[in-house]
């Protein structure tokens, strides 16, 4: 899912960019002509900022039939917002504070303030928090606005995804209704959530023979080719993981991070539902974005208006799908987890215990958190290289509330995990597939496995999660502002 996007932009002020990629052991960043970053922050996210006024400008009618003609002046201001957005983006301009009513402007202003001068504007800083502040700053526009506070200029996205997915989907539902409990079908289940898109393609183009049924999951599994470029499978280890906690009694919460919503979300939801269906979970915590975010991750409002749309659709099989789900989250089976911004914010993980303390505890009170996708990731290993071998639970850097796993389709240069050698021998074969999201992962760590970086550390102490790091307790949420 994404933007169709231009490939022009103003020509950048900045004068002390490196034509290289990003060295190994520090964060992406646009510094580096080379990078993913910098082609995102001088290409795709001006070509963004620019389909975002182009659909709210064709919306300008249906806008004037809801709230009036006074409307028109919210759609100029927000317009003139942007232009400005993306011409300090271009000329590489520092940060602004924000002085509306965003819900989350401490958190982000105090953020912006620790960060040093040099490492403040688009392209110096991290690639991390240059996006997100980004993607913050465009919805500030609309919820500053009089009549627009609500408006997701990416709704229709992730609903058009949705739309256009229907034969995946009756596939997909058909072949997952009434599976029974076992390893196998969960690794499937958990295969075919990972690939989400890759699956949805692949299924709508596939010529099916007539001895093939559509409704038998092995046989999409076949389609999808889903075991061809998985680089780390851990699912034995979520399956243990699950199992154990399941024997021991009691409630068995298993936390789920979203990532994008439209047919990802429905792939999502399958697997989500065989694990409350199978008593591997006694509820599922949804955990979705506050604001419109990423063009396409997925918010309450996606997820109410996907039920709809499956509830009343006119395939029986979805129909019941939708309705199967609507009573999961009406008996509390699947619940949407209090609306956290720090999902939004620029923060790698490992700060959440000192950013929001409250979400740190409540993801301690589930047996598994399962990290969708490739922001996610992002945000677990905090945009920084590390030696592709590093073990997952080293670059965590003390990220440890509960049993975690990350599922994650590569989609950027920050990886880890990976057997020795391997990222040469990918890089012979194919020199852009960190960032092509033709390979995935599926890690897993246990949270007893080790005990660094506990809350509480002294004051001074030499920080285990970021190599060769002093850190004073004050300066933690900043580590990685002003680590390069």
């Amino acid at each position: 899912m994404g933007w169709r996007v231009s490939t022009l932009s103003d020509k950048s002020t900045t004068s002390d960019l490196f034509d290289g990629p990003t060295p190994r052991h520090s964060l992406l960043s646009g510094r580096y002509k080379q990078s993913f970053a910098y082609l995102t922050l001088r290409t795709r996210l001006p070509g963004i900022m620019q389909q975002i006024i182009m659909r709210l400008v064709s919306d300008v009618p249906d806008l004037v039939n809801k709230y009036g003609e006074d409307v028109r002046k919210d759609v100029k201001q927000i317009v003139d917002a942007i232009e400005r957005l993306k011409m300090q983006l271009n000329r590489d301009r520092q940060f602004l504070l924000f002085h509306g009513a965003e819900p989350d402007k401490v958190e982000w202003n105090a953020f912006i303030s620790e960060m040093p001068r040099p490492k403040k504007s688009f392209f110096r800083a991290c690639w991390l928090h240059a996006e997100c502040y980004l993607y913050r700053r465009i919805f500030s526009f609309f919820e500053n606005s009089r009549h627009l506070h609500n408006y997701d200029c990416f709704d229709h996205l992730k609903k058009e995804d949705l739309m256009l997915s229907e034969v995946a989907m009756g596939a997909l539902a058909r072949a997952t209704r009434g599976l029974p409990k076992s390893f196998d079908v969960f690794s499937k289940l958990l295969r075919i959530n990972l690939w989400g898109n890759h699956f949805e393609l692949q299924i709508g183009a596939f010529d099916f023979a007539e001895e093939d049924s559509k409704d038998d999951i092995n046989v999409l599994v076949k389609v999808a080719d889903i075991d061809r470029i998985l680089l780390v499978n851990d699912t034995t280890l979520i399956w243990n993981c699950l199992v154990k906690a399941s024997k021991t009694g009691g409630n068995c919460i298993v936390d789920f991070i979203c990532d994008n919503g439209g047919f990802e979300f429905f792939t999502d939801m399958l697997l989500l539902e065989y694990m409350v269906d199978n008593n591997l979970a006694t509820q599922v915590r949804l955990h979705v974005k506050a604001i419109p975010w990423y063009i396409s991750d997925v918010t309450r409002a996606d997820i109410d208006w996907t039920i709809a749309f499956l509830t009343g659709h006119q395939d029986e099989c979805l129909s019941a799908v939708g309705k199967k789900w609507a009573n999961l989250m009406k008996f509390e089976k699947i619940v949407i987890a209090p609306t956290s911004h720090f999902w939004t914010g620029p923060q790698p993980y490992f700060v959440m215990v000192e950013s929001d303390i409250e979400l740190y505890r409540l993801l301690t009170t589930s047996k598994l958190a399962i990290f969708k996708g490739d922001l996610n990731y992002r945000k677990l290993l905090g945009d920084y290289i590390w030696d592709s071998a590093e073990e997952f639970i080293t670059c965590l850097r003390g990220f440890r509330p509960t049993n975690m796993c990350a599922l994650r389709t590569v989609k950027c240069e920050v990886v880890c995990g990976l057997p020795e050698g391997m990222a040469d021998s990918l890089l012979k074969n194919d020199q852009n597939w960190m960032i092509s999201g033709n390979y995935g992962v599926i890690q897993y760590t246990d949270s007893l496995k080790c005990s660094c970086a506990l809350p509480g550390q002294e004051s001074g102490e030499k920080d285990k999660r970021m190599p060769g790091m002093v850190v004073p307790q004050s300066q933690r949420s900043t580590l990685v502002a002003n680590h390069q």
